[in-house]
């Protein structure tokens, strides 16, 4: 009876920590594509774009380079790259990411592709607050036979309601639409995309690309990021 009661409570312990265990543990990304693609060099694409903002897939594709190179690739110059196709007679992103591999080879001959989509991009106004969202979904691509390597998607939204006073509802609507005016001439978006591409393209991003061979942590291992208590 004692060591019953000894090992009960250690049984009920066990099987809390395992359930915990269970519930904390992130399943690794599986790398092996690109990993076998291996590449080296990266010609970003210019964006498709699903929001209304005409602005939103060259303030995109503008940001992306940093986090690219920073995580160890060769990013062809996104701004040569769209003047090529310009004058070649593709101008949107859905006309450029049609593009034919074999022609992208013969001009460029990058490892891998990457072709984006912009979901949202802009300053919505909403009664009392003002809310600017950038979310894009990004696809690298193997150049050699067009197989995906990698995919991502990445969201954030800054609603200005959540750094206002509680000055009464006339003065939340006031803030709102000076908010939203200040948003539209700065172009909060175009400041938000650079941080979604950060986030999005960054080798050091949670489910991110994988480091290239420009980085001191090429092919180091990959470590798991375990979520917050």
């Amino acid at each position: 009876m004692r060591l019953r009661q000894l090992l009960l409570p250690l049984s009920i312990i066990s099987l809390l920590s395992a359930c915990a265990s269970n519930h904390h543990r992130v399943q690794p990304r599986d790398y092996s594509k690109f990993q076998q693609s291996n590449p080296h060099s990266i010609l970003v694409m210019l964006p498709t774009n699903a929001s209304v903002d005409v602005k939103a897939p060259y303030a995109v594709m503008a940001q992306t380079t940093q986090p690219l190179a920073e995580s160890g690739y060769y990013v062809f110059p996104v701004a040569l790259v769209h003047e090529t196709f310009k004058d070649n007679g593709l101008n949107d992103g859905a006309e450029i990411q049609a593009a034919d591999l074999k022609k992208i080879r013969q001009v460029y001959n990058p490892d891998a592709i990457l072709y984006l989509n912009v979901e949202n991009y802009g300053t919505k106004y909403k009664v009392i607050s003002s809310v600017t969202t950038v979310t894009v979904n990004a696809k690298l691509v193997d150049a050699k036979d067009g197989s995906v390597i990698w995919t991502g998607r990445k969201n954030i939204t800054v609603d200005s309601s959540n750094n206002s006073n509680n000055n009464g509802l006339f003065s939340l609507m006031v803030n709102a639409v000076i908010t939203q005016i200040s948003d539209k001439v700065s172009d909060r978006a175009y400041k938000i995309a650079g941080v979604v591409d950060t986030n999005l393209l960054s080798a050091q991003e949670r489910n991110g690309i994988l480091y290239g061979p420009y980085s001191p942590k090429y092919k180091k291992p990959i470590t798991t990021i375990e979520p917050a208590n």
